[in-house]
């Protein structure tokens, strides 16, 4: 059976860091009403988010590759500035890309509102809270895109995003 590109999906690099940055913003704004992190300390505050932003690109990257080989796929890992990613050289089952694709937005995320919540290290768990839920809105943007297209069609990531094949 001959495999047909039925869709292509590419994303705005651009669009993605508007959105982070609103994401940011919003999130500054609700601080200021709900205080949930005393920003009184300010001289560490860079410190703090600059070891959040390196955790979270590590950890949201390494966790992709972890879901995608639990599945039997083989991760490749890049960095196309200011962009860090995982794709693949071959097509994953739709249903299979969304898992990994939402995977460290869904983990890591429960992981960072727990420990933020039980009080360690409050201030960088809140950093890793939202730096991995701004890094995750191209993952968010892919599913959103993956969701209309049939179930037995196959995902081929590009790195500026992804084309749906069925056959």
């Amino acid at each position: 059976m001959r495999m047909q590109k039925i869709a292509d999906h590419a994303y705005s690099r651009k669009r993605a860091v508007a959105y982070g940055m609103v994401l940011g913003v919003v999130a500054g704004v609700l601080n200021t009403f709900y205080p949930l992190i005393d920003f009184a300390a300010r001289w560490s505050l860079f410190g703090w988010l600059v070891a959040a932003v390196v955790t979270v690109i590590c950890v949201h990257e390494g966790v992709h590759g972890i879901v995608a080989a639990l599945f039997g796929h083989r991760p490749l890992f890049g960095i196309k500035p200011p962009f860090f990613y995982v794709t693949f050289d071959h097509k994953i089952p739709r249903g299979r890309f969304i898992l990994i694709t939402l995977a460290p937005l869904v983990v890591l995320d429960v992981v960072f509102a727990v420990l933020f919540a039980l009080g360690v290290l409050r201030v960088y768990m809140y950093f890793c809270l939202l730096t991995n839920t701004i890094g995750a809105m191209g993952d968010i943007w892919l599913t959103v895109m993956l969701l209309p297209h049939a179930r037995g069609t196959l995902v081929q990531d590009t790195k500026n995003g992804v084309e749906v094949w069925q056959g």
